[in-house]
């Protein structure tokens, strides 16, 4: 239908159209995204396309055929929602270091020594210099948690709003027209994740030097954002607001890295992000939980 078509053709379009050419021109597909702050900055422009991509789609239809976005937040009818989307992310996220760190206790250090070395270097200061203005291991766990619940996941609703408005607001109920709920969940996450695939290429998430580079990580963001696109489509059906997701979005953009300080290789394809394959394993069991929680009926 053309508003689907215009919707994939605008984001895919701003998307892959800015960082693709930005990406050889920076070096970043040869030396990272991190290796280039204007492609940083570029990455998280890039959020806001779907919200214009959803925009221009339903403009460019005819009033008939043009769709509520659910941009109201309907905060006085979804408190229970909003407070799901507001701490979840964090339990899912810690549950999925503790499955990473239990299934692969080499990689743990609680040092942090790992993560030190890289950031002092990436501060161009040494290692130990820097660890002695670093608060002990337990006081900057304690923080990084408490700040990632209590302000960052409301920061990064902002951004992560010009996603949802997209992916939530705009695909996902235009495609439950054409197939049943569950169907249009996963066709939502398998697109939302092949959407990340230039940025993954730069190493966004996983970094570059794991097995089937970059491949194998497009392929595992892309099973990742399918098993939350479960989730964040039943939030959406039942708010109606794709406020929640926005901020369940937000709130895992600001958990899901925790556990890399203490992990001796960073994220890889494993984890501890619960966007890795062993980390994301209770990602995964709530994307099944609500996957079938949806309608199946077209």
């Amino acid at each position: 239908m053309k508003r689907l078509a215009i919707y994939i053709a605008v984001t895919f379009g701003l998307t892959w159209g800015l960082l693709i050419p930005a990406g050889f021109l920076l070096g970043t597909f040869a030396n990272g995204e991190a290796s280039s702050p204007v492609m940083m900055g570029l990455i998280a422009l890039s959020m806001f396309f779907p919200l214009v991509g959803a925009l221009v789609a339903n403009l460019a239809c005819g009033p008939e055929a043009r769709i509520d976005l659910c941009w109201r937040p309907r905060i006085k009818q979804n408190v229970c929602n909003y407070l799901i989307a507001w701490f979840a992310p964090a339990a899912i996220a810690l549950l999925g270091c503790v499955v990473f760190f239990a299934t692969n206790p080499h990689l743990f250090d609680p040092t942090m020594r790992s993560f030190i070395e890289s950031t002092a270097a990436t501060a161009g200061l040494a290692p130990d210099e820097f660890a002695r203005q670093m608060p002990p291991a337990p006081v900057l766990l304690g923080a990084t948690i408490a700040l990632s619940l209590a302000i960052a996941p409301f920061i990064n609703a902002i951004p992560a709003f010009g996603e949802e408005l997209g992916w939530r607001g705009m695909l996902y109920p235009t495609l439950a027209e054409l197939m049943s709920e569950r169907s249009a969940a996963l066709v939502t996450g398998a697109i939302w994740g092949l959407w990340h695939a230039p940025a993954i290429a730069m190493g966004h998430n996983y970094g570059m030097g794991y097995a089937g580079f970059p491949v194998a990580g497009i392929l595992t963001m892309t099973l990742l954002c399918t098993a939350m696109s479960s989730w964040l489509s039943l939030l959406r059906t039942r708010s109606e607001s794709v406020w929640p997701c926005a901020l369940a979005h937000g709130a895992f953009n600001a958990i899901a890295n925790v556990g890399v300080v203490f992990c001796t290789t960073g994220q890889t394809l494993l984890g501890p992000s619960p966007l890795g394959l062993v980390a994301g394993i209770p990602l995964m069991a709530v994307g099944v939980f609500c996957w079938l929680r949806l309608s199946s009926a077209r």
